[in-house]
């Protein structure tokens, strides 16, 4: 069969240059073979294969289907609608200041009428004031009307600011809870990207829904009722004028869609300006330390410079489209001037006649302006709402609500089933192997390993951070994946190797996520053996910030917190790293305490040999999969056959340490590994345990 479709395709194939157009056009013995079953389906996808690997000429290369740009315009009237529904809680305030706006738009465009009447009246030799007023009293109307004029544009700015900032406050209440929402992947890929859709980009969409809109509807107000009055002036004269609309709104059309392009280029990269920006600041300390100022501020003006870069495109582009509309309405202007003068001289029209409608043209060209920067504002925000709704409408790979909730006093087996796991940025790595691990209600299981080797993935998989490629995790015989995420993370307690501490007191820090008493916050802070807080002046009230304590108070306190929630597992990554010997050896004792009155299973990874020997069992991952296991002694005393890695990365700790000040608790080795358990030291040379 793959000889006849090999002799079929070099019977047909085109040559390289036309293949596009021989795909496009069959040869007639195809379209002829048509009317029959088809013989072999295999060589017409042999064939479509083959040529779609020819390298084709530009001139060749197939242009974007009608469907892709109806598309991309779908999705642009889209945003559009989303960033005008923005505005329907406003829409009270917003339709009271459209009423002032037609006020104030009536008074502005009473003024060229009234020019033009006036320059008749003081140029008549009979003048006349309508309605048989006289001049004072005509004065004292027009102030009156230029006054409520001022008066409604007054109120009609108030209000329309007001309800942009109530619609950007929205906004981003609503951003930031979806932002929330979201799984750990998404926020921490662009930490700083998600930052400044929160502030920049909805500042942008808000301020287009509210002053933007205003000012679109007072352009469409001044240029109709402007053109209308123009036309009851002179239709000859605004005939001549509108000439010149048709190119000027088309260079408005392609410099608006030129500059929604920009746009998305732009607020693009101000979120990486900012994603830089936030974590420099945020490790400044590790920049001080490399002496790295020079090296983040090239990266922070790198980004600075694509901005500009972006930025003098877009004034390029908006010089050159502004000084054409400006050449042009000059030189309607001009145009009007010497026609509308021989009609004057015909005396067809007055001048106050010629002078109104000058204004008005004036008026109408300014309309018009406005009605392009409204415009392309619009394009703008329509780039910026496509970021901010972006997040608004992603849905999360791991719902936080939806699912069983599962009860807080439930307890069970927790099993690692066949899981393979890589993280959705690195996925040619693979972090887990067809990994395996059953771990009992109430025990303690201490996961070790070399670095990178995926002790951490397991927690994360655990908190459901991520879910794996293949096989599941369960509880009590059930995917945790039936559980809703919120109530499954409940029941776990959690201490990270860098705890993260919030702005405000230590109390709340402890209580963080938990309407706790300070009787329990206090007990929890007990447990953790955080005895540092009653010397604090202020004590459990005193404010701190995410960098005030040290590492090991920080680490204390993290324990408090994961203590106070009383959980079914604890989950501890390098818990105790920042702790000394005798914090160590306290906090350890409150949780063995813990686990054991509460039945709390306990999954925690470490490299500190006194936190490892006090697990019931002991996991070596080694290549994302379990090598070893089994309790500290058989793994140390297991010979050839049992412990050989745990020994080998013990004794890699052991002789790190020895290049160290030796403490009195440990006592120079031979050939030997030296353990200590239950306060009792022992030498193990070549297997065997002898007294020291």
């Amino acid at each position: 069969m793959l000889r006849a479709a090999s002799r079929v395709f070099t019977a047909l194939r085109p040559p390289p240059s036309r293949a596009l157009h021989a795909l496009r056009q069959p040869p007639r013995s195809l379209l002829a073979a048509s009317a029959r079953p088809p013989p072999l389906p295999s060589t017409l996808v042999l064939l479509c294969r083959f040529n779609s690997t020819v390298k084709l000429p530009p001139a060749d290369k197939p242009k974007p289907s009608i469907s892709s740009i109806l598309q991309k315009n779908n999705q642009g009237l889209s945003s559009f609608r989303k960033v005008v529904a923005l505005a329907v809680p406003e829409r009270n305030g917003l339709l009271i200041a459209v009423g002032l706006l037609l006020v104030s738009s009536a008074v502005t465009l009473s003024v060229p009428f009234t020019i033009g009447r006036l320059i008749d009246f003081f140029s008549s030799p009979n003048p006349q004031i309508p309605f048989g007023l006289g001049i004072w009293q005509a004065s004292g109307l027009l102030v009156l009307l230029f006054t409520v004029g001022a008066a409604a544009n007054a109120g009609r700015a108030t209000l329309m600011r007001l309800a942009g900032q109530r619609i950007v406050a929205r906004l981003r209440r609503r951003t930031f809870t979806a932002s929330l929402r979201q799984d750990v992947e998404f926020v921490e890929r662009g930490e700083g990207d998600v930052l400044s859709r929160l502030s920049v980009d909805t500042s942008i969409v808000g301020e287009s829904v509210t002053n933007n809109l205003s000012d679109g509807l007072r352009a469409v107000v001044m240029s109709s009722v402007g053109l209308a009055a123009m036309f009851y002036t002179s239709p000859t004269l605004t005939l001549l004028m509108l000439a010149m609309v048709p190119p000027v709104s088309l260079g408005a059309v392609f410099y608006g869609r030129y500059i929604k392009k920009l746009s998305n280029k732009t607020q693009e990269a101000v979120g990486d300006m900012t994603k830089v920006a936030s974590e420099s600041l945020s490790a400044l300390r590790t920049v001080h330390a490399f002496n790295a100022n020079e090296q983040e501020e090239k990266k922070f003006n790198d980004r600075i410079q694509t901005i500009l870069s972006l930025a003098r495109k877009e004034a390029i582009a908006s010089g050159i489209f502004y000084g054409s509309t400006g050449w042009s309405g000059n030189v309607t202007v001009l145009g009007l001037l010497g026609y509308g003068g021989s009609l004057v001289s015909q005396g067809v029209i007055t001048v106050g006649d010629l002078t109104s409608l000058l204004l008005y043209t004036v008026y109408v060209g300014n309309g018009l302006s406005m009605l392009t920067s409204f415009f392309s504002s619009i394009m703008r925000a329509i780039g910026a709402g496509a970021r901010v709704f972006e997040v608004l409408d992603r849905q999360p790979l791991i719902p936080l609500h939806s699912g069983i909730q599962l009860a807080p006093e439930r307890r069970g087996t927790i099993k690692f089933d066949h899981v393979h796991f890589e993280y959705p940025t690195r996925k040619d790595v693979k972090i887990l192997k067809d990994f395996n691990l059953e771990v009992k209600v109430g025990e303690t299981v201490a996961i070790v390993g070399e670095s990178g080797g995926g002790k951490s993935s397991i927690h994360s998989l655990l908190l459901r951070y991520y879910d794996p490629n293949h096989g599941r995790v369960t509880f009590d015989g059930q995917d945790i994946r039936e559980f809703s995420a919120s109530s499954w993370r409940d029941i776990i307690g959690v201490v990270p190797q860098d705890p993260v501490l919030f702005s405000g007191t230590i109390a709340e820090n402890i209580a963080f996520g938990h309407n706790a008493t300070r009787e329990e916050i206090e007990d929890a802070a007990r447990e953790a053996n955080c005895e540092f807080i009653w010397g604090l002046p202020e004590g459990f009230d005193t404010r701190i910030g995410r960098l005030s304590l040290s590492g090991g108070q920080r680490q204390r306190l993290a324990f408090a917190r994961a203590l106070l929630k009383k959980p079914a597992i604890l989950a501890l990554d390098e818990a105790t790293s920042a702790l000394d010997a005798t914090s160590e050896r306290r906090v350890n004792d409150a949780i063995d305490r813990i686990l054991r009155s509460r039945q709390t299973t306990c999954i925690f990874v470490a490299h500190r040999l006194s936190t490892i020997a006090r697990a019931e069992r002991i996991v070596v991952l080694e290549g994302g999969r379990i090598v070893e296991s089994g309790r500290y002694r058989e793994l140390v005393l297991g010979g050839k056959e049992r412990g050989e890695r745990f020994r080998s990365l013990m004794a890699a700790q052991l002789s790190a340490a020895d290049t160290s000040v030796t403490t009195g608790s440990e006592k120079e080795k031979g050939e030997g590994e030296w353990e200590q358990v239950g306060g009792e030291e022992e030498v193990v040379v070549e297997g065997k345990p002898q007294k020291s």
